[in-house]
């Protein structure tokens, strides 16, 4: 099969472990995907529909690849990230709407999480949760007008995201481990239960999401990343391992709800 040739030079697929140094926008929005709003309706789905809305992760999937290597593709091949390439291209006023909308929408969630990590301080250190998401929301504002901090904030995530991985999974297997029999069942019987259909739209939409697409293209930036790394497999590994880490966290959270609400009932 010919090289595929960009800017005139063949570009070669890399090694996997090559692909492990390039990828990293991919966890950052594991870390922003990952939220209130995730924990509590994954939770919900769980505790309300056991395994039978599980396939839900199938589309989940599919749409969290498609969704940010449609955004690498527009950042990478327009060289700029995506409001920047629509205000170039439709002008001002589509640029000010879509950029309203993504700062809306990443408002709230952004609300959602810095409110949840002060209870978390609150919880570690004991002290009144709205200082707790003070401290937190000054430590997110020093990120974010600094300069040279994208590394340390990429391995920072990481160790979150994989100490929220094997935590997710501890809870799970304390609780009993998933029944793969009925995960099989679940996951191969698309059906959708009586009354699932908002929780079912909310799972969906916030472990695929659009706006996080828009902010790889960002982070794609920080993260030096040239035309070729849209061919030689790094946006894919990386929209991979973002959509992979998000499913894990969900799924393991979904699962171990259904047990809780189980074993409580059978406790009453």
């Amino acid at each position: 099969m010919a090289n595929i040739m960009v800017d005139g030079k063949p570009v070669r697929k890399l090694s996997f472990w090559e692909l492990l140094k390039k990828v990293g926008p991919g966890i950052i929005l594991t870390g922003v995907v990952i939220g209130p709003g995730n924990i509590t309706i994954s939770a919900m789905l769980g505790a309300n529909y056991g395994y039978s809305m599980i396939w839900l992760i199938l589309p989940i999937i599919f749409m969290g690849i498609a969704f940010m290597m449609t955004a690498y593709r527009i950042g990478m091949l327009t060289g700029m990230p995506i409001i920047h390439a629509i205000r170039h291209y439709y002008g001002n006023w589509a640029a000010i709407i879509a950029g309203i909308a993504t700062f809306l929408a990443c408002f709230f969630f952004t609300l959602g999480n810095i409110t949840g990590t002060g209870a978390g301080m609150q919880l570690i250190f004991n002290i009144n949760w709205k200082i707790g998401a003070l401290i937190m929301l000054v430590i997110l504002m020093y990120c974010y007008f600094s300069k040279g901090v994208y590394n340390k904030v990429e391995k920072g995530i990481l160790i979150c995201i994989v100490a929220m991985i094997i935590a997710f999974f501890a809870t799970l297997v304390s609780v009993g481990g998933p029944d793969w029999g009925e995960f099989g069942y679940g996951l191969s019987h698309w059906t959708v239960a009586a009354g699932s259909l908002a929780t079912a739209l909310g799972y969906i939409s916030t472990n695929a999401s659009v706006t996080a697409g828009v902010y790889g293209t960002y982070l794609g930036l920080e993260k030096k990343w040239k035309k070729e790394d849209l061919f030689n497999g790094t946006m894919f590994a990386d929209s991979l391992v973002h959509i992979i880490s998000v499913v894990l966290i969900s799924v393991c959270n979904c699962i171990s709800r259904r047990y809780c609400i189980t074993s409580a009932g059978l406790r009453n």
